[in-house]
């Protein structure tokens, strides 16, 4: 017997939570179909668990800042206790959300959907149709197909690890491989290295920052190369043997970081009609699929951030829309982007090479916070900002902030850009004094 939903929502991360609560609200009847934890990636093996370990990271970091300047000794890092820590954050999640959903009248199926016609999926053999579909799925692991690309860890595994590994491969040039390379050497892993096939890191940031941010990596100790795709890894009895053009390392745990392309595969997408490419599935602005009944949200979209604010902002739109029928188009102007390393890198909108690319006109504003006196106050040797506006309005194009307290900063600027102020609002502000925003000032 098939049971029928008002929604059905495929995925339970970030994307789903807005519109199926929404959706309950109104009065329709919802179900939730996930074969993982709920809540996705972010509170149990992404974001939240890394925030946790960065805490110490955080820690050490600035005692080495200020060793000399008032400080004497470095604190030590206990990676078992700062595992438990993390677990405590972590573990109570399932119960907590499941418990949640069940109050709020919201059915929990557990298993893997697959769609089997434009309104129906199939969870093991049970049949489930909905009115309205949202596809809310997320992202997995990228796969490899080396030799001996399945002695990877997934970056899930590291952040689970009982004991930190002596010498550890991150294989990946972007966020994932550098914020977890920069926790495991800070934390006590004595080689580090990041390996990536192409000829630069971190593409979707500024690269002048991205410039400074890998020098201040380097000096950590961490080996980051460019242009080094991974051909085998074998098994030596010296550890795990890497092998990159002209050259191997060995190590401990070599890591899968080379991002996440969304978990879409497997879905039956075809059955469902709905239309997708090597990025994701395709949507309206209103993220409606090309079958009209479902829609789609998160990480599993080809969409310009794969971040859990605009997962919540896209599953807010297309529950808006599924009520509604479709009067509310996405808008994700002024969305931050923050990587979370040693110093942290922040950005919201484009880059300088965007704006070249796109032939928009910009006029370029840079300064040296690592000079200015609330980052030198903390010992700070890193800091850098690179304001892009428009010459006529004074629109914010982009910004980038590189540096203790980026991710406020970029919080503050990408408010403005949401809300269309100019640069010279946040000139004229008044800040508190002496913040790091108050440097906002200068920066623009």
């Amino acid at each position: 017997m098939t049971r029928t939903y008002d929604l059905l929502v495929l995925g339970a991360g970030p994307a789903c939570h807005p519109a199926a609560r929404r959706c309950r609200e109104a009065g329709w009847s919802v179900a939730i179909i996930e074969s993982g934890p709920l809540g996705g990636v972010c509170p149990h093996t992404g974001c939240n668990p890394k925030k946790v370990l960065m805490a110490a990271v955080e820690a050490v970091t600035a005692a080495r800042h200020l060793a000399g300047k008032g400080l004497s000794g470095e604190p030590a890092v206990d990676w078992k206790a700062l595992m438990a820590f993390k677990r405590g954050f972590v573990s109570p999640v399932d119960a907590r959300i499941e418990t949640s959903y069940a109050k709020a009248g919201i059915d929990i199926i557990r298993g893997r959907g697959i769609f089997t016609g434009k309104n129906t999926i199939a969870v093991d053999a049970t049949e489930y149709t909905g009115k309205k579909i949202l596809v809310a799925v997320g992202a997995r692991p990228r796969r490899f197909d080396f030799p001996g690309s399945e002695r990877l860890d997934t970056s899930d595994a590291f952040l689970d690890l009982d004991a930190l590994p002596y010498r550890l491969a991150f294989i990946g040039g972007g966020f994932i491989a550098f914020e977890l390379a920069h926790i495991a050497k800070i934390c006590g892993a004595k080689e580090v290295a990041i390996l990536t096939h192409g000829d630069a890191f971190l593409r979707n940031f500024d690269q002048d920052a991205v410039s400074r941010l890998v020098d201040a990596t380097r000096a950590l100790g961490i080996d980051a190369r460019l242009n080094a795709p991974v051909s085998s890894i074998t098994q030596s009895p010296e550890g795990l043997r890497i092998e990159i053009p002209g050259a191997s390392l060995t190590c401990d745990r070599a890591i899968n970081a080379a991002g996440r392309p969304a978990a879409i595969d497997d879905l039956g997408l075809e059955a469902a009609g709905i239309t997708h490419n090597k990025r994701g599935i395709t949507v309206t602005p209103y993220l409606q699929t090309a079958n009209p009944d479902i829609y789609a949200a998160g990480d599993c979209l080809d969409a310009p951030y794969a971040l859990t604010p605009t997962a919540d902002l896209e599953s807010k739109t297309a529950g808006h829309n599924m009520l509604t029928g479709n009067t509310l188009p996405i808008d994700r102007r002024g969305t931050p982007s923050v990587l979370f390393t040693q110093p942290p890198l922040g950005m919201a909108g484009l880059t300088e090479a965007q704006c070249r690319a796109r032939d928009i006109p910009y006029e370029k504003k840079e300064y040296d916070l690592a000079d200015a006196f609330p980052w030198k106050r903390l010992g700070e040797t890193v800091g850098y900002s690179k304001i892009l506006t428009a010459p006529d309005t004074g629109e914010i194009l982009g910004a980038h902030i590189l540096g203790h307290d980026a991710e406020e900063i970029i919080n503050a600027i990408a408010l403005a850009m949401r809300n269309n102020l100019p640069a010279k609002a946040l000139a004229d502000a008044i800040w508190a004094y002496p913040t790091c925003s108050y440097y906002l000032r200068y920066m623009v």
